[in-house]
């Protein structure tokens, strides 16, 4: 049966697997375990060179839910969007995504799925977790939620870590992502930067108050990768790009917007301060250290009244005394050093 004939999936979860073979049985295990039937998951691998590849191909021949697509590795922003050129292919309504080193909660697509018909919204997310071993034990999954009318919606994604930046914890409407939203040149922040620009179409999100997914912890997850140049610029460049782009009509989100963008400079220098190899990073901290300068007085940025008292605090000290704010990063700031 072609993609062209197959019945049409009411969603399809997106999983791209690049030598994750250590944990994507337990990925596909929670998948397989949803209470929701009417799914399919397509496991796009990124030109895997561990057993990542024929596990994906088992999973296609033992389950008819599950689809395998192999590419040359091209980075999880194009494996995401080929994905979704596959779902599109497939008929799908909604579009969710996983990574796979993490699990979904077995109620997951049916309780977002729920909220976002009834809500009449294209868009739900839930909180997650984060988890070693075991997985968390499964609380029930809630019968009610929350709608956030924009621009709410948008001050939840800068703002509020229950909602997050990641793809991982919501459920779209296939309309509102496109390939290009996905696939948006950057290699740190990418998810942000899609969200912002799906949440823009979208006239609110349904929220769901339970952990819905569940972020593994490891040596390699995102949380304990080392700090590439290009994470510092591709940060601030998808601050920047949201700065930018908000609607004359919501001048209230434009302040909270500008917060966000002063916050990551600060954010972004206190990163690399906490660093024993900092003086790497002169070139970066000396033009976070200008920004955050050039902000410090004005009421747009380091004035900004939804600005944190602490990251007012911390620009400050970044400025006028810079040795004892690094010995304090140092000391207190212990993750990516």
């Amino acid at each position: 049966m072609t993609p062209d004939t197959a019945p049409r999936r009411e969603i399809a979860v997106i999983v791209p697997v690049h030598n994750a073979a250590a944990f994507l049985p337990d990925c596909l295990d929670a998948l397989a375990a949803q209470r929701f039937d009417d799914f399919c998951c397509i496991l796009v691998d990124d030109g895997s060179t561990d057993a990542s590849g024929e596990l994906c191909d088992e999973a296609a021949r033992s389950d008819g839910r599950f689809i395998a697509l192999h590419q040359a590795q091209s980075g999880v922003s194009a494996a995401r969007a080929a994905g979704v050129r596959r779902a599109r292919a497939e008929g799908a309504i909604w579009l969710a995504f996983c990574d796979a080193d993490d699990r979904y909660h077995p109620d997951f697509l049916r309780t977002l799925h729920t909220a976002a018909r009834e809500a009449a919204v294209p868009l739900a997310c839930c909180r997650y977790d984060t988890f070693t071993d075991p997985p968390p034990a499964e609380s029930p999954a809630p019968s009610d939620y929350r709608v956030l009318r924009a621009p709410e919606h948008l001050e939840a994604l800068l703002h509020d870590h229950a909602v997050d930046y990641g793809l991982w914890n919501k459920l779209y409407a296939a309309g509102l992502l496109t390939e290009a939203m996905l696939d948006n040149d950057l290699a740190y922040n990418e998810d942000l930067l899609a969200n912002w620009q799906a949440f823009l179409r979208a006239p609110g999100c349904a929220f769901c108050d339970f952990a819905g997914y569940h972020y593994r912890q490891h040596a390699d997850s995102a949380s304990h990768r080392a700090l590439p140049p290009q994470s510092i610029d591709d940060q601030r460049r998808a601050a920047t790009l949201i700065r930018s782009s908000v609607p004359d009509r919501w001048p209230q989100l434009q302040e909270s917007a500008n917060a966000f963008y002063y916050e990551k400079l600060v954010y972004l220098a206190s990163m690399i301060l906490r660093r024993s190899d900092a003086d790497a990073y002169r070139v970066h901290l000396g033009e976070l250290s200008i920004g955050i300068t050039a902000g410090l007085k004005d009421p747009q940025l380091g004035r900004n009244p939804r600005l944190p008292f602490a990251i007012r605090v911390a620009a400050w000290a970044t400025v006028h005394t810079p040795k004892l704010w690094r010995r304090v990063c140092r000391t207190f700031l212990k993750d990516r050093q």
